[in-house]
């Protein structure tokens, strides 16, 4: 391509230089303004290179980790994953990956130093799961570098591996945690219907929801009382500190049935939440949601172009209660009720492990729990529990017994 050129008009300077030729014609470029011949020569210079470089700012061959890192956050994951996504990989890329590799250049990454790098946070006491998911972040950048960028021939994060890890008992046991039907009417019994977590506790070991899930449900229209059905189609998400409602995870949106008594509890929760409107009158607070999910909450007497919704979970005034609102409950249920083996998700494993231990088939439990793969129903959330072990042996004597000759 032409050599940048500067020039003095009036005054200000301009730079230029010619780019590729169209139909054998010149296809010059240039742009001015500038108050010093070195101010154009600095804007041209990097012009010209982000031209030469096919409109990057940076030659692909000498490009650190950590630039690389920026590059592809913004061209790919803010494009492409939901905003939850994109915090997450934000804090990995910069509490774990560019402090400890940022200043590598891209093409000189190899599998030993992953690897190195992998082994010295395993030995630091990061959980399996941790170190699965950064690997998997850092993986999924350098993935990009090979297809589309072509910037290195393959991932060195292919041939690097996280080996066995070792877990504590009371990790095992914080994982596989199922309440019993004495711990959760403890719990009930502390946070009844007069309460802000009656709701999301019912909800969530009735219908086996996740957190999200549980505070996503709009009564007004996901409830079908005749056909004894709810429908999961959306999940309550923070972005930026505006709360939303998005796509449940995996997209697995879906229609379950409900038992009788999460029914009644839905029903008497509609006809409180009438009544409090009628009580607070013009200032009980209303919600709505925009179309793109974001939700609006204002004063009765007020209203706005959008859908009115009524949020599973508000204050008696209306006011809007979210999944932060559910660790205050967790609190009290570690110190108050000495259950520090409790959390949200619990609710989710006792759910499908009730269902599993009386005889539910894996395919509907994975359907019910909104599972995108059968083998995470059977490797997370039906557990090898002693009733299961039981009924095991139970099933197996009775047909010994039944073919056994009689005396």
């Amino acid at each position: 391509m032409g050599e940048l050129r500067t020039r003095k008009r009036g005054k200000t300077w301009e730079w230029s230089f010619e780019r590729a030729k169209i139909d054998g014609k010149r296809n010059p470029i240039s742009k001015g303004g500038y108050r010093t011949k070195a101010e154009a020569i600095a804007a041209g210079t990097q012009a010209k290179a982000e031209y030469d470089n096919g409109g990057r700012v940076f030659v692909p061959s000498e490009i650190s980790v950590s630039d690389y890192l920026d590059y592809w956050f913004e061209s790919y994951v803010k494009k492409n994953l939901v905003y939850n996504s994109q915090q997450d990989y934000a804090s990995k890329i910069r509490i774990h990956i560019k402090p400890d590799l940022g200043h590598y250049k891209l093409c000189s990454l190899e599998p030993d130093i992953i690897q190195n790098w992998i082994m010295n946070k395993k030995n630091s006491g990061m959980s399996k799961s941790m170190l699965k998911n950064l690997l998997a972040c850092f993986s999924g950048a350098l993935n990009y570098a090979v297809v589309p960028c072509k910037y290195i021939k393959s991932n060195p994060c292919n041939y690097v591996k996280i080996g066995k890890i070792s877990e504590t008992q009371y990790q095992k046991e914080h994982r596989e945690y199922v309440l019993s039907k004495e711990e959760f009417e403890k719990i009930i019994s502390r946070f009844g219907p007069d309460t802000n977590f009656y709701i999301p506790l019912m909800v969530a070991y009735h219908l086996g929801t996740r957190i999200g899930e549980t505070y996503g449900f709009n009564l007004l229209e996901d409830v079908d009382f005749e056909k004894n059905e709810i429908t999961i189609s959306k999940r309550l998400a923070c972005e930026n500190k505006i709360w939303y409602y998005r796509p449940p995870k995996y997209n697995s949106i879906r229609t379950i049935k409900m038992d009788s008594v999460i029914s009644n509890v839905l029903k008497q929760e509609i006809l409180t939440r009438k009544k409090n409107q009628l009580r607070f009158g013009e200032y009980f607070i209303r919600s709505y949601v925009k179309p793109d999910g974001e939700i609006v909450q204002i004063r009765g007497n007020v209203n706005l172009p959008f859908k009115e919704i009524m949020p599973i979970s508000t204050k008696e005034s209306g006011e809007l209660l979210t999944t932060d609102s559910f660790k205050y409950c967790a609190r009290v249920i570690h110190n108050e009720l000495n259950n520090p083996l409790f959390h949200s998700h619990c609710l989710r494993h006792t759910h499908g492990t009730i269902l599993a231990e009386n005889g539910v088939s894996p395919k509907v439990i994975m359907e019910r729990l909104g599972h995108k793969d059968i083998r995470v129903t059977f490797n997370t959330y039906i557990f090898n529990t002693e009733k299961m072990q039981q009924d095991a042996i139970d099933i197996f004597e009775k047909a010994v017994m039944r073919d056994l000759p009689t005396a």
